[in-house]
Formats: structure tokens, C-alpha cells, sequence
């Protein structure tokens, strides 16, 4: 078994690979990132690498990758590693090369870098990926830790008789304009600060972000204003499409159902149906979702500001929240799915310390600084 890293020419191998290999669950998925694979670890971070394990016929047996950025830990900025996109084909022993493959990396990112800390997300029903990643006993194991568990939700309605939270919550919702830029930035990184591994936000990243994704720029932004005329609130709705989409494999009965439902009164209501299985979503992303003092009120008013922006252009709309948010409260106001999940962290120089006091350390500091859509 040869396992390296994977270059541009690699690109229509990788795509292939993984529209024969769905994340597994109740709810089966795979993301579709052609033309381009590696764009999205481009929106992600500059400093990024893709794995490949290939057998003696040269056929592509497992795909992973790693991506290296600036993160937020106890309000200081460090070097921190996101482990994504694995994919392998069952068998102990690509999983055990694997598995020193991934260690030796990451113990060459902390020489090399500085990197101390990895995070990764996994389906919390998939559980052949935990039970291999996170319950394994072997004793070679990588010693992930379970850190927060949060739900990716598809929001696919809003309930109709349910006042808009933006006439009562006291702020004012508008599209950012080049005057907000400074302050949003800095609002962005005051609020991603207080969130383990949050995005630090300098004047370089925030500008490269408006710079380099596609259909994305100052002007995605719905900002919440208060009385005083500061922002308490943001948000970014952007359609990743160009470089990601998210395909289901099949639905169980109930999710039929609703998709059945809600695409027989879509042309009344002017929404888009919602795909049926083996056809790529049309969703939007809620991205640099950001409350002060993660207040409901406010984020209630974002959300329905962003609903209104793209209900007629996109049938779903998605957003991550974690165990224990405030902002469940308000959810009442839409109907939508959730998709468990889970984060788990890493140490990257094994013995150290154990990866459970990590999640120790990390897990009083507040909500997660981690962005699903660039997953």
C-alpha cells in the first residue's frame, strides 16, 4: 500500500473516489466537489494537503486531508489542524498504515509549525467512523477525544403564523456596506476570540476571504445594529454550489415525505423544490454566523433576515447549532431537519497529554469556532 500526497493531477481520481464512497448514517450523503476538489480547502486556509492510499494497481483506496490555519485557543491565536474528507476502504491493514501515516504528519506539523492541536467532525450515527476513529482499543490508535456535539439543521420553512423577530427584538437588520467593513472584522474576531479554535480574523484573512470565494464579498453580509449604532450581529449567507455541493443518497420515509409535501405547494409559495435523492441540494450556507453574548433575540432576527433573503432562491437553508445553544430557543419559528454530530480533538505529539484533558481544558471556554461549510 503507497500512501502520499495528492497533487493537482489527482484531482478527477479524488472526485470519482468519493462519488463512490457516501459518508454512512441514517441519512447517507456525499459532497460533490467537482471540478475542482481542492477548492474548497482553498476557501478554508492557504496551507492545506490531501492524502491518497493507493494499492499496487494503482486503484485509490482512501482519501483524507488536513488543513492548517490561525485558531483561537483561551483567547490566544496558535497554529491549529482540521482533519477532513477521510474516506477508506474497510481493511485493518490500510487502516493501520494509515493511522501511522496520519500520526507521523501531524507530529512533522508540530516540529515544523507549531501545531499542537487537530479537531475533526464525524456523524455521530456513523458508526463504523467512530467506533475506528474514536472507540478503537487498539493500542495504536489515535487518541481522539469527544469535545461538543452539535446538529447540522436544514431549515425548509418558516411556520406562517409566527411573527418576524425582526420587528421586536430592538435592533436593525441591513446590508453591509464598504463604510461597516472595519468594524465587522473586528467584531468577527472579539466574537470568534471567545470560541475555542475560532478563525483569528486579521486584516489579511478577512480580506482574503472577500477576495477568494466564489460568489461571496462584503455585501453577503446582514449585520444587526443596535440603538447606539453598534454591530451585534452577523451573518453571511453564501451559496457554495460553485465548488460544493451536498448530495443525499436516499431519504428515510419521513424525510420523503416532507420533501413530497413541501415540493407540492413550492410553486404556490414561489420556493424551489428540494432535490430528490442522488441530485445536489440547492442550499445556502448561513457562514460567519456571529451574536453577542450569543443573544436569541438577535439571532432570531438575523435568521429571519436571511430566510427572506433567499427563500425564493434556495429550498433549504443550513446552519450549525451545538448542544446547549441558546439559540435553540427560537427555532420554533421554522420547520427543519437535524443531522447529529459530533467534534472530537487531537493532540498532535502523542504523551504530552492525554487528549481527554484537552477536552478538558477546552470545553469551559465556550461554543465551538467551527464553520461547517467548510467541511
Amino acid at each position: 500500500m503507497l500512501i502520499r500526497q495528492a497533487n493537482s493531477e489527482d484531482n478527477t481520481r479524488i472526485l470519482e473516489f468519493h462519488a463512490r464512497h457516501a459518508m454512512q448514517g441514517d441519512l447517507p450523503l456525499r459532497f460533490d466537489r467537482a471540478p475542482d476538489y481542492f477548492a474548497l480547502h482553498r476557501c478554508h486556509s492557504s496551507e492545506h494537503e490531501v492524502w491518497l492510499a493507493e494499492d499496487e494497481r494503482e486503484e485509490l483506496k482512501g482519501v483524507a486531508s488536513l488543513v492548517v490555519r490561525d485558531g483561537y485557543l483561551g483567547g490566544h491565536a496558535q497554529r491549529i489542524a482540521y482533519l477532513g474528507d477521510l474516506r477508506i476502504v474497510p481493511g485493518r491493514r490500510l487502516s493501520r498504515e494509515w493511522t501511522g501515516v496520519v500520526r507521523g504528519r501531524l507530529e512533522a506539523l508540530h516540529r515544523e509549525s507549531g501545531v499542537e492541536r487537530a479537531f475533526c467532525c464525524m456523524i455521530r450515527d456513523n458508526h463504523l467512523a467512530v467506533q475506528s476513529l474514536a472507540r478503537s482499543r487498539r493500542p495504536d490508535r489515535l487518541r481522539f477525544a469527544h469535545w461538543h456535539g452539535y446538529d447540522n439543521v436544514s431549515v425548509f420553512a418558516r411556520r406562517g403564523w409566527r411573527l418576524d423577530a425582526r420587528k421586536n427584538s430592538g435592533i436593525q437588520i441591513v446590508e453591509a456596506q464598504s463604510a461597516h467593513a472595519d468594524a465587522l472584522r473586528a467584531f468577527l474576531d472579539d466574537q470568534s476570540r471567545e470560541q475555542p479554535f475560532g478563525c483569528v480574523f486579521s486584516e489579511p484573512e478577512f480580506a482574503r476571504r472577500l477576495r477568494t470565494w466564489p460568489a461571496f464579498g462584503l455585501a453577503s453580509f446582514l449585520l444587526a445594529i443596535d440603538g447606539r449604532g453598534a454591530i451585534v450581529g452577523c451573518v453571511a449567507p453564501w451559496d457554495a454550489g460553485a465548488i460544493k455541493r451536498i448530495v443525499l443518497e436516499r431519504l428515510p420515509p419521513q424525510l420523503q415525505a416532507i420533501r413530497m409535501a413541501c415540493n407540492a405547494i413550492a410553486p404556490a409559495l414561489g420556493r424551489p423544490r428540494i432535490a430528490a435523492p442522488g441530485e445536489p441540494l440547492r442550499d445556502v450556507y448561513l457562514t460567519h454566523l456571529q451574536v453577542r453574548e450569543r443573544d436569541p433575540a438577535v439571532f432570531a432576527a438575523l435568521v429571519d433576515a436571511a430566510w427572506s433573503r433567499v427563500r425564493g432562491s434556495h429550498a433549504l437553508m443550513q446552519l450549525c447549532l451545538f448542544d446547549g445553544d441558546p439559540f435553540w430557543s427560537t427555532m420554533n419559528r421554522f420547520l427543519y431537519t437535524r443531522t447529529p454530530m459530533d467534534l472530537y480533538v487531537l493532540q498532535t505529539r502523542e504523551g504530552r497529554v492525554d487528549s481527554s484533558q484537552l477536552r478538558d481544558e477546552i470545553s469551559p471556554q465556550g461554543m465551538p469556532g467551527f464553520e461547517i461549510y467548510l467541511v
